[in-house]
């Protein structure tokens, strides 16, 4: 009995139909991961732009563009800081990110905290605190930013 050619028939279609299965899974795997990257950059871009309208915020304020009504110089840079917007993209970011962008949006926002400390006590432009407290802010800003580059473009950073 000639069984060679149905099974060799056979044997093919597993062979193709599990080439196929492959290849639509790498095809899944690659739109996952697309979408993913993608709802990151979003992210990424509403952190750093809610980060930026705080720092403007407290520029105002240290350059005295704005000044405080009848608040403290504490409780105007608290307001301008905005910590309600900044604390609930950074909420998102920290489950959604890998660890290094997470750990650079953590010193960001100590960064940012600081400098609007600084403010509050009166430590304004031309201050040195003032200087150093944006320079380390500018800093941070500047690590974080270069890791959310590298996440989107797929290269993982060690911390």
């Amino acid at each position: 009995m000639d069984w060679m050619s149905p099974a060799s028939a056979l044997l093919g279609a597993v062979i193709g139909a599990g080439g196929t299965l492959l290849a639509q899974r790498g095809q899944w795997r690659q739109q996952l991961d697309a979408q993913d990257r993608n709802v990151r950059r979003q992210l990424y871009s509403e952190y750093l732009s809610t980060l930026h309208g705080a720092g403007e915020r407290l520029h105002q304020l240290a350059a005295r563009v704005k000044t405080p009504e009848s608040d403290t110089m504490l409780e105007a840079a608290h307001d301008a800081f905005g910590a309600d917007a900044l604390y609930s993209v950074r909420a998102q970011l920290v489950i959604s990110a890998p660890v290094p962008v997470a750990e650079q949006v953590r010193k960001s926002m100590i960064a940012m905290r600081d400098l609007r400390d600084c403010i509050g006590r009166g430590n304004l432009i031309e201050t040195e605190e003032y200087a150093t407290a944006q320079r380390a802010v500018r800093d941070s800003q500047q690590h974080l930013r270069d890791a959310m580059r590298a996440d989107l473009a797929g290269r993982r950073q060690a911390l």
